[in-house]
């Protein structure tokens, strides 16, 4: 039962964390029903048909994919995929920060651009990187263009903007790492990108420091980046979670992405077409470009895009205790996810829309 497969790390959780004053006040200042409020009109159900513009005028809007990037969960393998496998137009934020050079330019509208990079990729001028870049993509109606193939962005709750008033919604799809993997890759990340903050700690220090993070999906999620996380921050997440998002594992990486690939039929796009772009009008050039994307996409989630190897951590180590304390509620939600993933199999069982 893949739910309770991570006993040790679920077992005995409440007992570890009674309800303390310093709880009491940080949920005084939690608005629940704000955090509600903000996804509930603004992101559609998982389990719901997935809208697409040629179903327009039975649903009444159409679905933007919202990616939630959680860091150092195979993010960016995904963003190869769908740049460098789909020609996909990507509001991200290589279309901001210049990340490649751009060669060519597509005015969409007054403020939307598509930025074609030198590597053949296609961006959106726009950075879903921060919560300033958001609200300039909120102003240049992104939410109602309809011109991103899909949104990748940190800031699930702030993305929540670009879609309200607007008819349309996003479709929440993520990639899940066990929380406390994820914070011992984050301790080698920073390791191997200089970061001074640790350049003279090990990983028995990074455990118990401040610079490891804590619960990061549920405060990315209610949009609490300071003060403690309380179990009425982790109620309120796994509601929003639980209602609104694809669930993908980085342990069945190869099995989420065909997911993904099915219920957003990724091999159907047509934005900008590269590759062969005589495809549309010719049934051979359509089959070798099919056929180029499904090679390019197994090779990609074979091979992967940033991965590094270092040595494990033993679960009954002080470091995986000390990071099972900071990740305690994130640790819940990705047992909660293991359970949704097992739930969603069923709307991959159709094409992903009725």
């Amino acid at each position: 039962n893949n739910a309770q497969s991570s006993d040790e790390e679920s077992s005995g959780m409440d007992e570890e964390n009674p309800v303390e004053e310093e709880d009491l006040a940080s949920e005084a200042v939690f608005d629940a029903q704000q955090v509600l409020a903000q996804y509930k009109d603004s992101y559609w159900r998982w389990n719901h048909p997935y809208r697409i513009p040629e179903r327009k005028e039975v649903w009444g809007g159409i679905d933007a994919p919202v990616f939630w990037r959680i860091p150092l969960s195979g993010a960016t393998t995904l963003e190869e995929i769908v740049t460098h496998c789909y020609n996909m137009i990507v509001a991200g934020t290589t279309g901001s920060t210049k990340d490649g050079k751009a060669v060519l330019s597509r005015n969409i509208s007054e403020h939307l651009s598509v930025l074609t990079l030198d590597d053949g990729a296609h961006y959106l001028n726009i950075d879903m990187g921060s919560k300033e870049g958001i609200q300039k993509a909120r102003t240049a109606g992104l939410g109602r263009s309809g011109v991103a193939d899909v949104i990748l962005t940190r800031y699930l709750y702030n993305a929540a903007d670009l879609f309200q008033n607007t008819g349309h919604t996003g479709r929440c799809f993520t990639m899940l790492r066990h929380p406390i993997e994820r914070a011992i890759a984050l301790f080698h990340s920073l390791k191997r990108n200089g970061v001074k903050a640790v350049s003279n700690m090990d990983i028995e220090q990074y455990s118990k420091s401040s610079i490891a993070e804590g619960n990061w999906m549920i405060r990315m999620i209610t949009n609490t980046m300071e003060g403690k996380i309380t179990r009425k921050h982790y109620d309120v997440a796994a509601e929003v979670f639980g209602s609104k998002c694809l669930v993908g594992l980085l342990d069945k990486y190869s099995e989420s992405m065909e997911h993904f690939a099915k219920f957003f039929r990724w091999e159907e796009i047509k934005s900008i077409n590269t590759r062969h772009p005589h495809a549309a009008s010719d049934a051979k050039e359509r089959e070798k470009d099919l056929e180029g994307k499904r090679k390019c996409f197994r090779s990609m989630v074979k091979k992967g895009v940033n991965r590094h190897q270092y040595a494990p951590v033993r679960k009954d180590s002080s470091v995986w205790k000390d990071l099972r304390e900071k990740n305690f509620f994130d640790i819940k939600l990705y047992e909660y996810a293991k359970e949704m993933y097992l739930k969603q199999q069923v709307v991959y069982e159709e094409t992903g829309v009725v």
